[in-house]
């Protein structure tokens, strides 16, 4: 189970990381209108202006750090575990 939870937290950390690097990529092709800024199927903002989007995309790659870092935290946290009961044996 700790395994299934640590692939799923890298993976959504993936995800956001992957979207904050495509806003960093298409920052120089919006248009004046904006563009729509979504993730994973869901709407989050409808006609972001230009000079916006860089926020955003900064939002979308700090986030990626927490779930990668908490799917690292549950990987170490396992081998500790693992290395103290093999000690203690």
């Amino acid at each position: 189970m700790k395994w299934v939870m640590v692939l799923l937290l890298s993976l959504f950390g993936i995800l956001l990381l992957s979207e904050g690097m495509e806003l960093w990529m298409v920052l120089d092709d919006v248009g004046s209108e904006g563009m729509n800024i979504s993730f994973l199927g869901i709407k989050l903002i409808d006609n972001a202006i230009k000079e916006r989007i860089p926020s955003y995309a900064f939002g979308f790659t700090v986030a990626a750090f927490i779930p990668m870092l908490l799917a690292v935290n549950l990987v170490i946290k396992s081998k500790l575990i693992n290395q103290n009961n093999q000690h203690e044996v």
